[in-house]
């Protein structure tokens, strides 16, 4: 009897170790936190406290950025003092709204850009212009960004050049392929053999390679998520669409969506093969070195290990809620800041508490997982030059949240046929197609038809005007540059400022001559006579029509 019992319970108990082993083994891969989870909300709420309080003073503008940034992800207002506050000591900063005199550091530039498209890149499109201008200028030959001071280029620098470029493309702002390419290459050049990177890029003579110095985990997550982020603005990443049908994340479906007319191609010279090894270098030395909590700016890398992880996730096809359920690291975040968290509610490590806060929470919130989504949502291209709701309010829709019209489908030789009659129910429309035509598309239309667009350019409405100077600047013709030049005389601020844009754009020349984002007549004339006399150097038998 004794045996028999024996024998029963221990067959029983294999039964429930062959049904542990089975559930483990085969088990969804979730993790125990996310940014909804009580317990992070609850260290959140402390952190963001923190930020309110006047222990966290800080008037740096970066610093007051990254707090704004922090209470908008948190779903803050406009309105809130944090957040008018660091608007009002980024327009104090903009001199005269000159992207060759603003002196900020590449970090608080970069931030307060990210900050200001995060809030209203409507609103606010004149200073997030006049800051990714100022980033352009100060890219380096090289391609990265780093101290005037020295010829070397700077990851940590680098890295907010490239996220600010990111986040003002997915905004609908003008950021060159060209400057995207070079940081690009000069990140491509600067990894170290072990796949990390270091602090000021030493370049390596060809593709392969070359040992860095002052190798570190914040270093890596910040040169690798760039090399992503690139990768992205650069079209080799097709954005996809997680279907939600109820199934466990590793059977989930994952659609891709029908990339748009200008990402089909990608949109550079360099072979995908190299961001492929690079990235595949930078995983597999995460995958041997990673962890949480690196001696040196550990908050500081948290924030960058979080936006290294987003676009990791983006570009293997990981969105939705896969993308929050398969994050370990996420876990090791959160029991490390629980654990860190000081009694007012903020964490110190190596950089003053304020922005080691924000980095802390920046992590928590998953900030780049949300704009990253927003992007997926919602689409690119908003309307950014302030030209308010399309005529006709039935055919509009939502991006980024700004509203824009929807497309007007149809060739090029419709689209113009509409834009000569006024009186054609779908003018606007084809107005308002036509100034969001992506680049390629803007190019053959233009090549076909300058022409018409140059009359269009002197058309009675501003709206027709602003998207024929957009369409023709986004070429480069030399011959329609006597056009943007009469299109400085414009009535409309818009109109000037979006010449002023395009004949940089034709020019090579970031900062043009002169006329700030604010102009007064006496600067518009100035520039006029400037541009004059680039174009007579170019070609000297032109007259201009006064």
């Amino acid at each position: 009897m004794r045996t028999r019992l024996w024998l029963c319970a221990r067959s029983s108990m294999a039964l429930i170790v062959s049904v542990l082993l089975v559930v483990v083994v085969f088990a969804p891969i979730t993790n125990a936190y996310t940014p909804e989870s009580p317990e992070v909300k609850q260290i959140v709420d402390r952190g963001v406290l923190f930020l309110e309080s006047d222990a966290a003073e800080d008037g740096r503008m970066g610093a007051m950025a990254l707090v704004g940034m922090v209470m908008l992800k948190h779903g803050g207002k406009p309105d809130h003092p944090r957040v008018a506050e660091a608007v009002q000591a980024i327009q104090k900063r903009l001199r005269d709204y000159d992207p060759a005199k603003l002196n900020a550091d590449i970090y608080s530039t970069g931030l307060a850009a990210i900050f200001l498209i995060t809030l209203d890149p409507s609103k606010y499109s004149s200073e997030i212009e006049c800051l990714i201008q100022s980033l352009q200028i100060r890219q380096k030959d090289h391609g990265g960004w780093g101290y005037p001071e020295r010829h070397t280029g700077d990851t940590s620098m680098t890295q907010y050049g490239v996220l600010s470029a990111w986040e003002a493309r997915q905004a609908g702002f003008n950021v060159p392929d060209e400057s995207v390419e070079r940081v690009a290459t000069w990140l491509l050049r600067t990894q170290d053999p072990s796949g990390a990177f270091g602090y000021q890029g030493r370049i390596s003579s060809s593709f392969a390679p070359v040992a860095q110095s002052d190798v570190r985990h914040s270093m890596a997550a910040a040169g690798l998520g760039s090399v992503y982020i690139c990768a992205d603005l650069l079209g080799f990443v097709v954005r996809q669409e997680e279907v939600d049908d109820g199934l466990p994340p590793a059977l989930k479906e994952i659609k891709q969506k029908e990339p748009a007319d200008d990402v089909q191609k990608p949109k550079t010279r360099i072979d995908v093969r190299l961001f492929r090894e690079a990235q595949a270098r930078g995983n597999r030395w995460f995958a041997e070195k990673y962890k949480i909590d690196p001696e040196q700016w550990t908050y500081y890398y948290m924030y960058a290990l979080e936006r290294y992880m987003a676009f990791r996730d983006l570009a293997e096809g990981k969105v939705g809620k896969r993308a929050v359920k398969e994050a370990p690291w996420y876990d090791d975040g959160v029991r490390f800041l629980t654990k860190t968290q000081q009694e007012n509610g903020s964490w110190v490590g190596k950089a003053k508490p304020t922005p080691s806060t924000s980095f802390a929470l920046l992590f928590l919130l998953r900030s780049s997982k949300k704009s990253i989504d927003k992007a997926r949502n919602f689409g690119d291209g908003t309307m950014v030059g302030g030209r308010g709701l399309p005529k006709e309010t039935t055919r509009v829709e939502v991006r980024m949240g700004s509203v824009v019209a929807k497309p007007l489908l149809g060739p090029a030789e419709a689209l113009l046929a509409v834009l000569e009659s006024r009186e054609n129910p779908d003018y606007h429309k084809a107005v308002d197609l036509l100034a969001e035509l992506p680049t390629q598309e803007a190019a053959k239309i233009v090549g076909k038809h300058k022409e018409k667009l140059r009359r269009l350019a002197a058309d009675r409405d501003p709206e027709a005007r602003m998207a024929a100077v957009r369409a023709l600047g986004k070429t480069r013709d030399f011959d329609n540059a006597p056009t943007l030049i009469y299109a400085l005389t414009d009535p409309d601020r818009t109109v000037v400022i979006e010449a002023r844009d395009a004949l940089r754009r034709l020019a090579r020349r970031p900062v043009g001559f002169g006329l700030p984002q604010k102009w007064n007549e006496s600067d518009r004339r100035t520039a006029i006579r400037a541009w004059k006399q680039w174009y007579l150097a170019v070609r000297p038998d032109t007259e201009f029509e006064n």
